[in-house]
């Protein structure tokens, strides 16, 4: 397993990242792209990783999907157990016993006997339910198809909780990107023309101050000190976001927890994620889509019609009857024998011997006569449980079981239907708010020259020619820190919402990761993929790319 996560990490760490189909023109901030490990609280190597080699070990590695996986195997050899209830039993064996004292007699008589006997073969038994050995197997069908499609199900969640922790660990690493802008126009000594050619803040203030400027601006100067380290302080937390978010992914990859990963993407634009095309169709035709996808569905459907297939064998249980069958053969013998008749001499010449009788068994311990012996015997017979009134109550409880297992299933289409709404709802909300934050940062040509950032260069401007006051540039240092973090965060949550607008679908893994593994076919057979809809209706070609 070790070996197979190593691999994908290699591959995701040369791998060219695909152009997405989001549409947003790509922004230019001054964000950095890819925080060095230094920067982020952690002195030791860091494993590169992207979203797709993510979601790849997932698959093959993840605990919960082994569990799901092996939970399919139980579930098939239920049903070939079930299919095996009308198959006679084989037993071969022997049997011995010994026994001295007091015993009855058929005729009722008590007497005392020692004797031995022993029995070595075997043959077919068979005692069964009929109900049970015929319909059994149709609730065991319904049970494992509820066990494979729990199996999609599980995929899916772990997918999902997997990307989840990946953009937890994208927010945080925007969140440092963030704060370290921010320290830089307050801190840097190195001159930029986006401070109007000035240095940071603090720097600039203190200078004022060294060549006797106004006595006003020691208060600012402590002023702007206050603020580093407010910042400074933020960023200790930034980086505790950062190693407990790539903590809690590396669990999800059964990765060691304590190598930070860094993922490989741009934190400066919205990752590339497939299915564009999904996000222009209505709310009425993806919950359509979903109702048909969605593993849950399917499950609780299966589960559904299990408990109504046992609703019935629990009715006509009492009906029909219950063979029982056994037959059986080997060798017999025992002991003791009679004692042998004593044969005496003829009294004269030529007279015939006379024979006596002797009285009682001979000594036991010994096995006399052994030979084969044959036994058969049939029956056939009716139960009532309880008098009938457990029968009775055997129907309501499993009544009751499929009401609860229709109720479930209505809860579920309630739920996929809610999710595929909300995620709809939440991608064309934060796309909106990425778009807005995006213009408050940018122009049209994605440079960093938008409204924000062109305040805080007049700010500056106007502190070098005496006109303004350093508080003025804190606040707008402040102001573009603001609007910084609020970039990051409808950045992560709108990558976030296209995500779970494709699990909301219930399209199989394999259209986001490609060679997902499935459970293991059964009896050599290859297993069949589900039946679902990839591709919107009216577009070209597959909804995912």
């Amino acid at each position: 397993m070790a070996c197979v996560a190593a691999l994908l990490l290699c591959r995701a760490a040369f791998a060219q990242q695909p152009a997405g189909p989001d549409k947003l023109p790509p922004p230019r901030p001054t964000l950095p792209e890819l925080p060095d490990v230094g920067r982020v609280g952690y002195d030791g190597p860091a494993v590169p990783i992207t979203l797709a080699a993510a979601l790849e070990i997932a698959l093959a590695a993840n605990l919960d999907i082994a569990q799901a996986r092996a939970a399919v195997d139980q579930a098939r050899a239920a049903l070939l157990r079930a299919r095996t209830l009308g198959l006679p039993n084989l037993a071969l064996g022997s049997t011995y016993t010994h026994h001295e004292g007091q015993i009855q007699k058929t005729e009722g008589n008590i007497i005392t006997a020692n004797k031995d006997s022993l029995f070595v073969g075997g043959g077919p038994t068979m005692s069964f339910q009929t109900v049970d050995a015929l319909l059994g197997p149709l609730v065991a069908h319904q049970l494992r198809d509820a066990a494979e499609a729990a199996f999609r199900r599980t995929n899916n969640n772990t997918l999902l909780a997997v990307a989840d922790a990946y953009f937890n660990v994208q927010r945080a690493r925007r969140r440092l990107a963030r704060i370290d802008d921010t320290l830089d126009f307050l801190t840097s000594d190195r001159p930029t023309a986006m401070r109007g050619g000035l240095k940071g803040l603090l720097p600039l203030v203190r200078d004022v101050v060294e060549v006797g400027g106004k006595e006003a601006f020691l208060s600012d100067m402590a002023r702007v000190q206050v603020e580093v380290l407010r910042r400074r302080e933020e960023r200790v937390a930034a980086v505790q976001d950062y190693r407990v978010a790539s903590a809690e992914l590396s669990r999800l990859l059964v990765l060691d927890p304590e190598i930070p990963l860094m993922p490989l993407e741009d934190i400066r634009y919205p990752m590339p994620l497939p299915g564009e095309e999904w996000q222009r169709l209505p709310a009425e035709e993806l919950v359509r889509v979903a109702m048909a996808n969605r593993p849950e569905l399917a499950e609780n459907q299966a589960l559904v019609q299990a408990t109504l297939d046992q609703v019935k064998i629990a009715k006509v249980r009492p009906l029909l009857p219950n063979p029982a069958l056994n037959y059986n053969w080997g060798g017999f013998g025992g002991g003791p024998d009679p004692n042998p008749p004593i044969v005496r001499p003829p009294a004269r010449p030529g007279g015939a011997p006379t024979v006596v009788s002797q009285p009682g068994f001979g000594p036991s311990g010994r096995i006399l006569r052994f030979d084969t012996r044959t036994d058969f015997d049939v029956g056939l017979y009716w139960r009532l449980n309880g008098a009938g009134l457990g029968n009775l109550a055997e129907i309501r409880e499993q009544q009751a079981r499929y009401r609860q297992a229709q109720a479930r299933r209505q809860a579920a289409v309630m739920l996929v239907a809610t999710q595929v709404v909300q995620a709809r709802e939440q991608v064309q909300d934060w796309r909106e708010r990425l778009i807005v934050a995006r213009s408050a940062l940018f122009d049209e040509q994605g440079q960093a020259t938008g409204p924000v950032f062109r305040a805080l260069r007049l700010n500056f401007e106007r502190v070098r020619g005496g006109e303004g006051r350093p508080l003025e540039v804190q606040d707008a240092i402040r102001l573009l820190s603001d609007l910084l973090e609020a970039y990051a965060t409808a950045t992560t949550d709108y990558e976030r919402s296209r995500f779970r607008l494709l699990y909301s679908l219930g399209l199989p893994p394999q259209h986001l990761v490609p060679a997902a593994p499935g459970p293991p076919p059964a009896d050599g057979a290859s297993a069949p993929a589900p039946q679902v809809q990839v591709s919107p209706p009216g577009a070209e070609g597959p909804g995912l790319k």
